[in-house]
């Protein structure tokens, strides 16, 4: 059975950047094995516009779809609209318990499209948990 999973921007940026926690814990070497993981099991990563909107803070809309290419080559990229429905329900509750709205937005379509949430921020693994089940790249065996 294929598993979907929305990987939160940072995990991106992990995997990207090659980071370290504040801890010096490995988070580009998680989001590697994660990223690793998906492709031998052949399980799916559903992305938005989300993406983009943050990416583009640090790089290039070239960049961002170099990051994404060897991904969608090996056909484990789907990318989700933002429907209006879900817009509004993450205005709201990001107003309601102030979250920014692209986490809030991401936590619902990975709620609305049965994808497991992967992030490191404490936000998704507390306050939006019970919107969507949220794992850490660690956590995922």
């Amino acid at each position: 059975m294929t598993t979907k999973y929305f990987l939160d921007t940072c995990i991106w940026r992990d995997f990207y950047e090659d980071r370290f926690g504040k801890t010096g814990r490995p988070l580009g070497k998680y989001a590697s094995n994660l990223f690793m993981k998906i492709l031998k099991n052949k399980d799916k990563i559903v992305f938005s516009e989300t993406l983009f909107w943050e990416m583009k803070k640090d790089y290039s809309e070239r960049e961002i779809n170099e990051m994404l290419n060897f991904l969608d080559l090996c056909k484990v990229l789907t990318k989700i609209n933002i429907k209006k429905e879900e817009f509004q329900e993450a205005k709201k509750l990001s107003n309601n318990i102030n979250i920014p709205l692209v986490d809030c937005i991401n936590a619902i379509q990975a709620r609305n499209h049965k994808a497991i949430m992967i992030s490191q921020d404490m936000h998704f693994l507390k306050d939006l948990n019970d919107i969507t089940n949220t794992k850490k790249p660690e956590e995922i065996n």
